[in-house]
């Protein structure tokens, strides 16, 4: 589903409107439209490692000893029942990050846009300039639209550090909580993708309220989610099964 943020006159001083929609695309804030401030937890995976090699560094050019602890502790994964999941904000997400997800979360992608006919998205974007990827995962879809729109910054938002440390030039991604405060300028980017994340996400009222907030007048946003339908040969699975239950409600 796409929605389109209706294209009204901005108050003085606002970032430039992005051209009407008429392609398919994902951005985020550039360097001639940065947030106000960085998030205090934001480390980004360049297009080379960072000095301990990993694929992230702080989000500013210095770093003091807090953000050196922060970054170290943003980078630690919690391990259960042989699983592992993220430490930064433990338990926010439900499901783990180790290499046998990640395989799953990329087979889901190309899943999804074999489905779509190839296409990364359905709203009908046009020259995009910055593009915004909420629940990034391991960045597949964040790298993609970055090869596809070479002239979008594209930024990934997710819990865990688990993005490829070399990507394209235009892509970046961000450890940060899409239901914390967005600290991103009103009106400063052109499409926000947002795909399986019906699960993980508990205030949807106020990730919305966010990214309309985000979104420059004629700017797109996009919720994509699988319906699931789940049935059994014996009939046992009828509509007052609690799982079913569950996924119609």
């Amino acid at each position: 589903m796409a929605e389109q943020r209706a294209a009204t006159k901005s108050p003085v001083g606002s970032p430039p409107k992005s051209p009407e929609a008429a392609t398919p695309g994902a951005a985020s804030p550039g360097p001639d439209q940065a947030p106000d401030q960085a998030p205090e937890a934001t480390f980004e995976a360049n297009d080379a490692p960072a000095d301990e090699g990993d694929g992230y560094s702080t989000a500013s050019d210095t770093s003091s000893n807090a953000t050196a602890s922060l970054s170290s502790s943003v980078r630690d994964f919690n391990f259960e029942n042989k699983r592992r999941y993220h430490k930064y904000k433990e338990g926010r997400y439900a499901f783990p990050n180790d290499d046998a997800e990640q395989e799953r979360e990329d087979m889901k992608h190309s899943m999804v846009v074999t489905l779509c006919g190839g296409a990364l998205h359905s709203a009908p974007l046009q020259n995009p300039q910055k593009i915004l990827d909420i629940g990034t995962g391991t960045g597949i879809w964040a790298i993609d639209m970055g090869d596809e729109y070479p002239e979008a910054q594209v930024t990934g938002i997710d819990l865990s550090p688990i993005q490829p440390a070399y990507v394209p030039p235009n892509v970046a991604f961000i450890v940060d909580d899409a239901e914390a405060e967005w600290l991103y300028a009103d009106d400063s980017i052109d499409y926000i993708h947002v795909r399986n994340m019906g699960a993980a996400i508990k205030n949807w009222e106020k990730l919305l309220a966010q990214a309309y907030r985000v979104l420059k007048p004629g700017g797109w946003i996009e919720l994509q989610e699988m319906k699931w339908n789940f049935n059994c040969d014996d009939g046992t699975m009828g509509p007052d099964y609690a799982l079913t239950k569950m996924m119609n409600a």
